[in-house]
């Protein structure tokens, strides 16, 4: 019975935190119209360049005979799966910057809920806008590219880059808090990491493009093998069993990274606790 009790205080605290993180992203979000504006028009904004920047060096026809879809397509989905993924990633990497800086570390490491629960709790509201973003990027470019065809290709992929992030919530944690504590809160290694994460996932590199050690170092990221699924899907090359296993794959990948995270979070909670945090 005590056990149950503290299993439903647990999912009691997760959702009171959730809330939280929801008040605190959705009230800046609405109160900063500009930021609002750019969230919807960046996967537009980087396909567009990405076009451009193609347009000048090749022509759509090679990269069509290369990946085996047209770069306008293949281009978007691809920055939408970026966005959802690494606007997630970004907020639980940068949080102890963010936490330490406005004063605000002292009453989380002193909460009762545990810092477990509040870095599960710190993506979920930045998800729900990129699940927004799906309908207002994915669908209409794939209704005008792949007509009603394109609405089950919108759902499809939205539904993976859910359990994309899911299991690469693990292993940013990991990673994130795993560096602050072996070299201090230092922004210099995350931005080192991200762009290193961004080849690695594939979004704009199809990963059975990649040379082999590239593949192999890549098929250690979760969300890559969704990745994969994706873009195959789009560009017609999916199969069930492909599908399924790919999918298998980062499920298991992300448990597989889940004890990493728990032990880089007590770990950088034990340290704040023996040092003490900045006010």
């Amino acid at each position: 019975m005590s056990t149950l009790l503290i299993e439903v205080l647990k999912i009691k605290n997760l959702f009171r935190l959730v809330r939280a993180e929801m008040l605190l992203v959705y009230a800046d979000f609405f109160r900063r119209k500009i930021v609002m504006i750019t969230y919807l028009a960046w996967p537009y904004m980087t396909t567009t360049f990405m076009l451009m920047i193609g347009y000048a060096v090749g022509s759509p026809q090679a990269f069509a005979e290369r990946v085996g879809v047209e770069p306008a397509l293949f281009l978007i989905v691809g920055s939408y799966l970026l966005f959802s993924s690494m606007s997630v990633v970004d907020d639980i990497m940068w949080r102890p910057i963010f936490d330490e800086s406005v004063g605000t570390l002292p009453y989380i490491i002193s909460s009762p809920a545990g810092v477990v629960l509040h870095y599960l709790s710190i993506p979920i509201p930045r998800f729900v806008l990129s699940l927004v973003l799906g309908l207002t990027t994915l669908f209409p470019v794939l209704v005008v590219l792949r007509g009603l065809s394109g609405v089950l290709i919108g759902l499809i992929v939205m539904f993976i880059s859910v359990v994309s992030v899911a299991t690469f919530v693990p292993l940013a944690t990991a990673l994130g808090l795993g560096l602050y504590v072996a070299g201090g809160e230092n922004w210099r290694a995350i931005n080192f990491l991200r762009p290193l994460l961004l080849i690695l996932v594939g979004v704009y590199y199809p990963r059975w493009l990649m040379s082999l050690p590239l593949y192999i170092v890549s098929s250690l990221i979760p969300p890559a093998h969704c990745v994969e699924v994706v873009q195959r899907i789009v560009v017609g090359l999916a199969e069930a069993s492909t599908i399924t296993v790919s999918l298998v794959l980062a499920l298991f990948l992300g448990l597989a990274y889940s004890p990493g995270m728990l032990r880089a979070t007590r770990a950088w909670e034990l340290r704040k606790l023996r040092e003490g945090v900045k006010t």
